[in-house]
């Protein structure tokens, strides 16, 4: 029986992930200014959908570029909070929601003269540290200030008297910033991103936290084990100066990928393969990494659950000519604006005996097991970091999760298209889904020109 499931699970080329406090919203709720593509799509979904109606259109527009006032959100934390307000005939909705907003202490006379202006980040995330513990029971936030300032470029310009709150919404993840480093404390935010942010604020699953990645081998350690299994890297002529010298058997002289349009291409191939090769030890999976020297040369390196050498469960491709998506150009030409220096496959990150712990048979209703364990998350999450940097890898790898459980909680032979810029990954991403072809089920992006 577990060897027929674990044949029929891999054959998925999905990638679910089912964690307490996620779900895709679908409601009925659509506003004509919000198409579905959009970056922002979920998160509107998800305000217009709550049941406290936290953000809601008008007159069937959601206004995703229009600014957030400061009214607007003391009304979003004081609805959030569960408190029954019923505005009188004839009265401002702004007058009765900030004298709440002051009752309950989210915000204090004097901090704001003018509550019809656009609200700031900084200031967004001091009331959304005092409404938390009404609204999460989250309290005492511990974080190291040392820390997010190395991490935020502008962290100087946060309003002195605002900064412990900002540090404390940074930490939960809840308002990170921008993928280039910058916090912006005192930019305002659109009814789009402000969306996505109180998603974070009540949904702690989604928040963008970020982690210290695990500490693996050292340089000496990593390289003693390609020696040691030289057999089963047959690609890896030899490793000088932490650069790989590359072969096939169609091209046998050992060969350097180019650096010419991704100066750091060396770095990131030798420490996304010592990352491969720490986990799949660790965890009693198997790495591989392969060369193939045609369109500019490519290395490919694979993480496999199960000892299968053609098909890896974590499969990335990192060129060294960027390339343009195939399939996008198939499928959606002209839409791919930059060509992609990385592409990624998922598989199935999961045990057999996980899922089948959990009570799994075919053909039950998907939505209802965990799809993905968080030892296979790690290294995901992990080779992100390396590739786009903390912060942005953190942002991709939740893009990347995320799309999928679409896919998966909804129909996996559905057709699915993401073809456009991820603001807080700060690159662009190409992907056409079709199943069952698993070339399909690949997704490009772009290099970050910094990573942050």
């Amino acid at each position: 029986m577990k060897k027929f499931l674990a044949v029929l699970l891999t054959v998925f080329v999905v990638l679910g992930v089912f964690s307490s406090g996620m779900t895709l919203s679908h409601g009925a709720v659509s506003f004509n200014d919000v198409p579905k593509d959009a970056w922002y799509y979920e998160h509107v979904q998800y305000v217009a959908n709550h049941p406290q109606e936290l953000m809601v259109g008008y007159a069937g527009s959601f206004g995703p570029l229009d600014n957030l006032t400061v009214e607007q959100f003391i009304k979003i934390t004081v609805a959030a909070a569960g408190k029954g307000v019923v505005v009188p005939s004839g009265k401002y909705w702004g007058d009765v929601y900030v004298p709440i907003g002051l009752e309950l202490g989210f915000v204090l006379p004097g901090e704001f003269t003018d509550y019809k202006r656009p609200i700031t980040r900084a200031e967004m995330a001091r009331i959304i540290i005092r409404s938390l513990p009404m609204i999460t029971g989250e309290k005492d936030i511990i974080y190291n200030e040392s820390d997010i300032k190395s991490r935020m470029v502008d962290y100087d310009s946060i309003p002195v008297g605002l900064r412990e709150y900002v540090c404390k919404a940074y930490q939960l993840g809840i308002l990170v910033g921008g993928a280039d480093g910058y916090f912006r404390p005192n930019d305002n935010l659109t009814r789009a991103s402000a969306a996505a942010v109180i998603h974070k604020m009540l949904d702690p699953s989604i928040r963008t936290v970020y982690t210290p990645p695990e500490e693996i081998w050292s340089d000496e350690e990593f390289e003693a084990y390609i020696r040691e299994n030289a057999d089963n890297f047959y690609c890896v002529a030899r490793i000088e100066d932490r650069k790989f010298y590359l072969r096939n058997a169609a091209n046998t002289t050992p060969t350097l990928l180019s650096d010419k349009h991704n100066p750091l291409i060396h770095e990131l191939l030798y420490e996304c393969a010592k990352t491969m090769a720490y986990y799949a030890k660790k965890n009693g999976n198997h790495f591989s990494i392969s060369y193939n020297h045609f369109f500019g040369g490519y290395a490919r390196l694979g993480y496999h659950l199960i000892s299968d050498i053609y098909k890896a469960d974590i499969d990335l491709i990192i060129y060294a000519e960027p390339q343009m998506s195939y399939i996008a150009e198939q499928y959606a030409p002209g839409e791919q604006k930059n060509p992609s220096s990385y592409s990624w496959t998922l598989g199935a990150l999961y045990d057999v005996d996980y899922l089948l712990g959990q009570g799994w048979e075919p053909g039950d209703d998907r939505t209802k097991y965990s799809w993905i364990q968080d030892k296979y998350t790690d290294v995901l999450g992990h080779l992100c970091m390396i590739v786009y940097g903390p912060t942005q890898g953190n942002a991709f790898c939740d893009f990347l999760i995320e799309r999928y459980l679409y896919i998966f909680h909804t129909d996996f032979r559905k057709e699915d298209k993401y073809i456009g810029y991820i603001p807080d990954a700060n690159i662009e991403a190409a992907y056409y889904f079709n199943y069952p072809d698993a070339m399909i089920q690949r997704i490009w992006t772009t290099r970050p020109e910094v990573r942050k």
